[in-house]
């Protein structure tokens, strides 16, 4: 198969990695065949983009971040408390020089 599918299912492998996911979990949850999902990650088949779509979703990463060979991953965030959300959102009205002794 193309460069282009090989590269592809690389991403889609890492993501998945990263996601802690199993080839057949991401199958099923895409809802595509086990035999398919190794087809992509291996770059033996080409998915639709109805299939990338499904994909991305399930993996939590935008469809454009399948195709940005350029970066390894992605950084996964996690989400704030509502304390430390708070705490933000209020940093935010801070003007600059008020809060640069805050930062490195």
């Amino acid at each position: 198969m193309s460069d282009l599918a090989k590269r592809l299912g690389r991403r889609v492998h890492l993501f998945r990695k990263q996601n802690g996911l199993t080839q057949a979990a991401l199958a099923e949850k895409a809802k595509i065949s086990n035999e398919f999902m190794s087809g992509i990650e291996r770059g033996a088949k080409l998915p639709s983009l109805l299939t990338l779509e499904k994909l991305a979703t399930v993996l939590r990463v935008n469809l454009k971040d399948l195709f940005n060979f350029d970066q390894v991953g992605f950084r996964r965030t996690q989400r704030l408390s509502r304390g430390g959300l708070d705490i933000a959102l209020s940093l935010e009205n801070v003007p600059d020089q008020q809060r640069a002794w805050w930062l490195p």
